[in-house]
């Protein structure tokens, strides 16, 4: 440790689109060497793609938006062709349709109102040391927030936007957090119509960027050894490996379990809930196939059960399973795989189709919800002033959001502040 020109050494637990794009992302710097270690047999995590035959289905990531910049423009250099998501209905209506029907004034100015609203409030949060006020706005329930300042039509908006791609119910979920999701870029995505998928898949995409620095797949971390000489990695199988840094890419709640936490990480893995989101592959026959996806009210409506069948979304043809194939998606509450299978097909024959086979279920650990008292606390704050303690970054769901764009945007922060500490 003592050639200082030598590129800094950084172990990083977790080969998900966090740990794989901060990988990238430090290792384009030149002065770090990243190693990921992944507990599975391949790289992409919640980026999972299913092959079968000519069809590519995201089980996981599904659409890019313009909040997508940066794996975008990863994905232009590697020449991986986009395409368009089709046409999507929501209770029987086209989207915006739907989206238009909500309360207030029209749509422009329910979204000038929002995007002005929303910088205000981020700019609070921002300060070194927020007001309370903006910390209490920021822990309200979205939908009380959107209700406040009459955006009938933003809340119509999230329905879909969050809580049908299960982020939450929009009486649960924190301001703060639907507000990060619901950026200008993406509202603007889906008023144009503009989301796109990568057509060899997320999964190649990932595997594609883990080929530039060094990945140890099945590797399990076992135990995590914090010096002030540095951080000691064990797997699983008794391989030790020691390290400058190291970078958290799993929940934290998981991360304490295999090192001495301490007191902010603990503070940290006991002020999220993690929910719950399975993706079912079904074969279906007489169902939809004149819109890409058809979205259902009664499941997204605040107080609606959980394990009811959110959307559904056409894969195409699947004659060797006796049907044609969708993804659709459940929020899984406290069902077992079987219970949300048996929900799952009597929601289908509700909205006119006969399940055939279910080809390939996935049940996901999903949607690290702060606890507003947590926010009130200043969790926020907490989660910045943490990075880099005991040679230690932090960076996924619990930093920034669920999906791949944050998490990405956030680790290309990450890394600038990882390269002028203090």
């Amino acid at each position: 440790m003592d050639d200082v020109n030598r590129p800094k050494t950084i172990g990083i637990i977790g080969g998900g689109p966090a740990g794989l794009s901060i990988a990238k992302l430090l290792n384009d710097t030149g002065t770090y060497k990243p190693v990921v270690f992944e507990a599975l047999g391949e790289v992409g995590g919640k980026s999972y793609s299913y092959r079968h035959g000519s069809n590519i289905v995201e089980m996981g990531t599904c659409y890019a938006t313009f909040s997508h910049k940066i794996t975008n423009r990863w994905m232009k250099s590697m020449r991986m062709p986009m395409g368009f998501l089709g046409e999507q209905r929501f209770d029987g209506a086209d989207f915006m349709d739907f989206v238009k029907s909500g309360y207030g004034p029209s749509l422009p100015k329910q979204v000038m109102t929002y995007w002005t609203a929303k910088r205000r409030l981020e700019k609070a949060l921002a300060r070194t040391r927020p007001e309370q006020s903006a910390l209490d706005e920021a822990a309200l329930p979205i939908q009380t927030w959107l209700k406040e300042r009459n955006l009938g039509k933003i809340e119509k908006f999230m329905l879909r936007s969050t809580t049908n791609i299960a982020y939450g119910f929009i009486d649960e979920t924190p301001t703060v957090q639907a507000l990060r999701w619901n950026d200008m870029k993406l509202i603007i995505t889906g008023i144009l119509k503009q989301l796109k998928m990568p057509l060899e898949g997320w999964t190649e995409f990932w595997r594609r960027v883990s080929l530039e620095f060094d990945i140890r797949l099945n590797q399990r971390i076992a135990h995590v050894d914090r010096t002030a000489n540095g951080v000691t990695l064990t797997t699983a199988n008794g391989l030790t490996e020691t390290f400058d840094e190291i970078v958290c890419a799993i929940p934290l709640d998981e991360f304490a379990k295999i090192t001495e936490p301490t007191e902010d990480e603990k503070y940290v893995a006991s002020s999220v809930i993690w929910n719950g989101y399975t993706t079912t592959l079904v074969a279906v026959d007489n169902w939809f196939n004149d819109v890409h996806v058809e979205a259902y009210l009664d499941s997204v409506l605040p107080g609606a059960a959980r394990g009811q069948l959110l959307s559904a979304r056409y894969e195409g043809g699947g004659d060797d399973f006796g049907g044609d194939l969708y993804l659709t998606g459940q929020l899984s509450g406290d069902y077992t795989g079987p219970e949300l299978q048996e929900l799952l097909r009597t929601d289908i024959t509700k909205y006119g189709g006969t399940v055939k086979n279910i080809i390939l279920q996935k049940l996901w650990k999903y949607n690290a919800q702060y606890k507003p008292e947590a926010i009130r606390d200043g969790l926020m704050t907490r989660l910045e002033t943490m990075q880099g303690a005991q040679r230690t970054w932090y960076t996924g769901a619990i930093y920034s959001h669920e999906a791949v764009s944050h998490i990405v945007n956030f680790n290309a922060e990450l890394v600038r502040k990882m390269h002028s500490p203090g």
